[in-house]
């Protein structure tokens, strides 16, 4: 089928796939910020007494792979089965988020908060992106 609407619905997928490639990038590149700075000044920021830096380097590696399975997933089969594994990916980012619910003697630097903050927005920004492909998904459904 040669039509142009497909072809619109062609160039669609095909940016969409590009934003979507580019907002899971920026969320693995905002944990790699966050995580190798929160390992090497581990000490310094607010973490329940159990987390060590191995346990915080040890989760970043199986995060990661989540997020970047959800996106391989979510290409090959637009969006139906990829975007649990990215919402997952997503909400492990905001568990940066708990460093402000650790009682501590510590104060945090600017550095600290901002990569956490820079980590959460893009975790955000993922979730709010797969919502919304499937909330105008669902208004344009294709017959």
């Amino acid at each position: 089928d040669r039509s142009p609407s497909r072809g619109l619905g062609d160039v669609y997928k095909r940016q969409h796939y590009k934003t979507l490639i580019f907002i899971v990038l920026l969320n693995v590149f905002s944990s790699i910020l966050h995580y190798v700075h929160n390992v090497v000044y581990f000490d310094h920021y607010p973490e329940p007494d159990w987390l060590s830096p191995h346990l915080v380097d040890a989760f970043w590696f199986v995060m990661t792979p989540i997020g970047i399975y959800g996106l391989i997933v979510a290409v090959k089969s637009q969006m139906s089965k990829g975007h649990w594994w990215l919402y997952l990916y997503a909400l492990m980012g905001l568990l940066s988020l708990l460093h402000y619910n650790v009682e501590t003697d510590n104060i945090m630097t600017i550095t600290m908060h901002s990569l956490i903050w820079f980590q959460a927005i893009c975790a955000f920004w993922l979730i709010g992106y797969v919502t919304m492909y499937f909330k105008n998904k669902s208004k344009h459904q294709e017959h």
